[in-house]
């Protein structure tokens, strides 16, 4: 649905982001929680913040140049939003040390590899800088440039903090090499070391202590810090203090103004999808991906998961045939790495390329797109992927940072579409504390009732402000960390320990929020991450993205079926949704099989199903293959039936078995020419039938007659016998445990029949399951307290007398045997202008 003129009353809500404040390093709270003064840390600028505006075009670059003072030590802290061209104005800032008549090193550190090149691109470009000044982290171990000789070093954060990665010991001794040769260069030749850590927000977890240590190695020539991001964290203000105490614990802080300009703002989609597990299958992904390429559009797609990507590009996948199709080249964008290494130290291949289609998951952040007439689609994780303990999110592992930074990838006008579970329930009242007035909070939550879950759960996503991080942090820290040993650490501290003994210090609370803080707020707070979708429904709702704003939102409405009831709920479902000019256009021109996949479809592509089961507690999504969906699909198709043939007096829930489907199915195929007809599948229905009706015929013929005294029975033996089928017999049941495939009912086990073959291993127990399959579908047998046992084939036997005989209808009642297909077109007549109606 397209959105309404009631969201304008957020068109200058005030936008919402984490800053970087002086109180952040003056001041910290003492064991009672008391707030106190710190005197280890300057912030310039009288203790004050420095504040800025973009200019008119958006851009921040001229003005925040003022500010920055070359020949000054001290640690920069740059907070400004996406678009406003940060990262262009630090590459000038490169430029300025670069044409400085000092000696300077200046070191870019990004916080993937996968934007190296990018970095390397832009410094060149933008900054004029020749390329045999800048070099690169993909050359370290790959050539034998002399890096000592360039003024520009593009390396990764992990390199330069010498993080070796999750699967290594230490880093490489190349890359140990190549930093203590420039930390020796410099101080021989006296030159000054200038550090820029962009996108800080992605490479804070470096700065770990055992890591911090390799950059003291630069005390000597460190002169500056650059710090960038649009979207600091908690974690961040910990990296900012072990960067500035090697700048005298100077701190300068500049803080950019979020603007809004609707001219380059492009356009929001949130596709709100029921599906538990997102594939390339998920009615939602596959055609929005479907309706982009019919429109033309350009287009990328970021997922939240590798395999997600991978099946999206796979050539043998319908959308990834397409994409192919369309595009001629599809850019894997997902790791190559194995166990952290790249193999034979190659150079990386799936770094994102403006000129082509993108599918993966490493473009989150720093990557720019800029295409005209793009459309950027962003799959987020599933409810599937929501885990007791933590989440398996992917690359939105982060939390809501991560989401900001996915969308600010569309540099260009265009379109973004979200895909995405629909959220939580809303603690409404919390809004209380976002600034929203009356009137905003009821368009808000008109809005939000409408793509919410079905399920409430056991506590509502409350909305929370950002500077309210901290106060979480602690107090689950003192209160359920610390404070449940909080007597075993004192008692420990009051000891004279060995220094022979492993050290024994609880972890203080700014290691805890450096390397578990981000993780905890992700994982444990729903609006900061814990439920992805709260966060982006409250964001988008609120005007809270800076370089998009809501156009649109998509969602499957809730159909409640209970057991019992299904057919009364198609009949309402029917005259609300889709009118009786329906059946009445589609019936007398289709046959039931096109007439029945028609309606199926539509109520699945555009509803939310659910069901409940007699008696339960609860409503679960209909999914193929589950007991809920095969007893809804069975009423779904006797309630088409009466819809197609205009009998709809009777709405009731009815009983209709395996066997009365066979019979239908048989009714319809006994007769027909299995060697006319050319589609496959429905010459195997056929058949399937055909051989099936064989073997009914067949074990209506071996029925005897007994007669004693006054009892008197047709009857079949109890138990399965091996003479019932011949030899040529069991070539036509093997063949029918394949045929039996091409019909979808039978696949997907709406009938029970499939189960049944599959529990059965050896080739006797699949023909006694397919005896006893044949006795209850045709045959009507008397159930007695014990079997009467007669003499059968030279045996005593027990066998079952046979009440009657189920007869195959002579006007069955469905058919999904044949071909969907149209009928009765000749009865239509093409008008070729309004005056033929008259």
């Amino acid at each position: 649905m397209l959105l309404d003129a009631k969201l304008s009353q957020f068109d200058s809500f005030p936008i919402e982001f984490k800053e970087i404040n002086p109180e952040d390093f003056l001041f910290t709270l003492d064991a009672s929680g008391t707030r106190v003064p710190r005197t280890d840390f300057e912030i310039e600028n009288g203790g004050d913040k420095i504040l800025i505006s973009p200019d008119a075009n958006g851009y921040i670059n001229d003005t925040l140049q003022t500010h920055l003072e070359l020949a000054h030590k001290n640690t920069v802290v740059i907070n400004a939003p996406v678009g406003q061209g940060k990262s262009y104005a630090i590459i000038q800032t490169v430029k300025r040390y670069y044409d400085s008549t000092d000696k300077y090193l200046i070191f870019v550190a990004s916080p993937f590899v996968s934007l190296v090149k990018q970095y390397c691109n832009d410094i060149i470009t933008d900054a004029g800088i020749p390329s045999d000044q800048i070099y690169s982290y993909d050359n370290i171990g790959r050539s034998n440039i002399d890096y000592t000789k360039r003024a520009v070093q593009v390396i990764t954060a992990n390199t330069l903090l010498g993080n070796p990665g999750e699967d290594g010991f230490k880093n490489s001794d190349t890359k140990r090499e190549y930093i203590n040769t420039l930390i020796r260069h410099c101080e021989k030749e006296g030159i000054k070391v200038v550090f820029i850590y962009d996108e800080i927000h992605d490479s804070y977890h470096n700065f770990q202590q055992e890591y911090i240590f390799n950059l003291w190695k630069w005390r000597n020539v460190i002169h500056k810090n650059f710090i960038l991001s649009a979207t600091y964290n908690e974690a961040s203000k910990v990296v900012i203090e072990y960067l500035a105490e090697l700048t005298d614990y100077k701190i300068q802080i500049i803080e950019s103004e979020r603007v809004r300009f609707a001219d380059k703002q492009s356009t929001l989609h949130l596709c709100y999808s029921s599906a538990y597990n997102f594939t390339s299958k998920t009615i939602e992904i596959n055609s929005l991906i479907k309706s982009l390429v019919a429109r033309g559009k350009k287009i990328d797609i970021l997922c939240y998961s590798k395999n997600l990507a991978k099946s999206l590009i796979n050539p043998k996948d319908e959308i990834g045939k397409l994409l192919l199709d369309t595009y001629k080249e599809i850019k894997d964008c997902t790791s190559e790495l194995n166990t952290n290494q790249r193999e034979e130290n190659t150079e990386p291949t799936n770094q994102y390329d403006n000129e082509k289609c993108n599918v993966g998951t490493n473009f989150k952040t720093g990557v720019s797109i800029k295409k005209d007439n793009h459309a950027f689609v962003i799959i987020f994780p599933s409810r599937s992927t929501r885990l007791p303990f933590r989440n398996k999110y992917g690359i939105f592992s982060g939390g809501i940072n991560s989401v900001i930074q996915a969308l600010a990838r569309q540099r260009f006008k265009g379109e973004i579409h979200i895909v995405l579970p629909k959220p939580d329930h809303f603690h409404y009242d919390s809004l209380d504390h976002s600034g929203m007035t009356t009137e905003q909070k009821e368009v808000f939550k008109q809005y939000y009732n409408l793509v919410q879950h079905y399920k409430a759960p056991d506590s509502k996503v409350k909305y929370i402000k950002l500077n309210r991080q901290d106060f979480l942090l602690r107090e689950f820290y003192e209160n359920k960390l610390k404070g449940n040993v909080k007597d075993e650490i004192t008692a420990i501290d009051s000891l004279s320990r060995s220094n022979t003994l492993p050290r024994l210090l609880f972890p203080s609370f700014k290691e805890f929020k450096l390397e578990t803080g981000e993780d905890f707020l992700a994982n444990e707070v729903p609006f900061f991450g814990g439920d992805i979708s709260s966060y982006v429904t409250y964001s988008a709702l609120a005007n809270q993205f800076i370089n998009c704003r809501l156009q649109e939102i998509s969602f499957r409405p809730v159909i409640k079926f209970e057991e019992g009831k299904v057919q009364d709920m198609l009949n309402t479902v029917l005259n609300q949704f889709y009118g009786e000019d329906y059946a009445l256009s589609l019936a007398p021109f289709t046959n039931f099989s096109l007439f029945y996949n028609d309606f199926k479809t539509s109520l699945f592509k555009h509803y939310q199903l659910l069901y409940k089961k007699a008696g339960g507690d609860s409503f679960e999504n209909i999914v193929e293959g589950t007991p809920q969906a095969k007893k809804f699909e069975l009423q779904l198709l006797l309630f088409t039936t009466k819809l197609k043939e205009g009998k709809l007096d009777s709405i009731s829930d009815e009983d209709y078995s395996r066997g009365d489907y066979f019979s239908d199915a048989i009714a319809h195929t006994k007769d027909l020419d299995i060697d006319s007809i050319d589609d496959v599948s429905y010459k195997n229905r056929v058949e399937f039938y055909q051989t099936l009706n064989y073997f009914r015929e067949k074990m209506i013929a071996s029925l005897n007659e007994y007669r004693r005294g006054g009892d008197s029975y047709h009857f079949i033996p109890s138990s399965y016998y091996e003479e019932f089928f011949t030899t040529a017999d069991i070539v036509k049941v093997r063949k029918l445990l394949n045929l039996y495939k091409a019909d979808k009912l039978l696949e997907i086990g709406v009938f029970e029949f499939k189960r049944k073959f599959e529990e059965s291993k050896s080739l006797r127990s699949k023909l006694k399951t397919f005896y006893f399959i044949l006795r209850e579908d045709f045959l009507d047998t008397e159930e007695r307290t014990v079997d009467p046992k007669i003499n059968f084939l030279g045996s005593r036997r027990n066998v079952k007398p046979v009440k009657s005989i189920k007869l195959i209808p002579f006007k069955a009642r469905l058919n999904l045997i044949e071909v969907q297909n149209y009928i009765n077109l000749t009865t239509l007549k093409v008008y070729s202008n309004l005056e033929d109606l008259f």
